[in-house]
């Protein structure tokens, strides 16, 4: 059910967790609901972007990608997350994930928190793009820093592989116990599993780490 006291709607990828991330290359799935999307309290620029918003709504995807790329070439962030996500799932619009990765690149360089999670994706998984754990990480975190739980977890995992990153099991950790604070309860396992390889000496250090990451980006 959509909440229409919000005003912008984004779909969204739903990243998956661990178990998917760990076969070479990333061959994870990205889970990609066209009929779940992301409330974002915003306010509202009216005009073409919130037009396209009801197109959604109503599943007409080829109007909402008419006039999301009207305002996506004005540079409005939204118009650009959403019209990354219409080429991601070929809603709208063909299939493009170099279109799709254009996109979001430009959203998630205005600090688009949604755009850089899918940006993370899509780098991650080698869609409109060379495959590049670095990249993803770089996302990834950004995103993390944000206040994004999924992004939280995926670098959190980033880190405990030593994908794109240095591997450090308590900054992992870290990021782990954040994710579950803000709501990812699949995180609790990936807590529990990195703890029974981590010394007294670490988790300590982890706990610290997490509290500040709390503290300076909370929920």
């Amino acid at each position: 059910m959509i909440d229409t006291d919000q005003k912008v709607i984004r779909l969204i990828f739903f990243i998956p967790f661990r178990s998917e991330y760990k076969a070479m290359k990333f061959p994870l799935k990205i889970y990609l609901v066209v009929v779940i999307f992301v409330l974002l309290e915003t306010a509202s620029t009216g005009g073409n972007l919130e037009d396209g918003i009801e197109a959604l709504r109503t599943e007409d995807f080829k109007k909402a990608y008419e006039l999301f790329l009207i305002e996506a070439k004005k540079g409005n962030v939204s118009a650009q997350t959403n019209l990354g996500t219409l080429y991601a799932i070929g809603q709208g619009v063909p299939h493009d994930d170099i279109e799709a990765v254009k996109w979001f690149r430009k959203a998630a360089s205005q600090g688009d928190v949604i755009a850089q999670r899918n940006l993370g994706v899509h780098y991650a998984k080698g869609l409109g793009a060379q495959q590049n754990d670095k990249e993803a990480a770089k996302w990834f975190t950004m995103a993390a820093k944000q206040g994004d739980p999924l992004s939280q977890i995926s670098i959190g995992i980033m880190y405990e592989l030593g994908r794109g990153i240095s591997k450090n099991p308590v900054v992992a950790w870290a990021w782990y116990t954040l994710a579950n604070r803000n709501g990812i309860e699949k995180a609790q396992s990936y807590i529990d599993s990195i703890q029974e390889k981590m010394s007294l000496d670490e988790i300590n250090v982890a706990k610290q780490i997490a509290e500040q990451f709390y503290s300076e980006i909370g929920d």
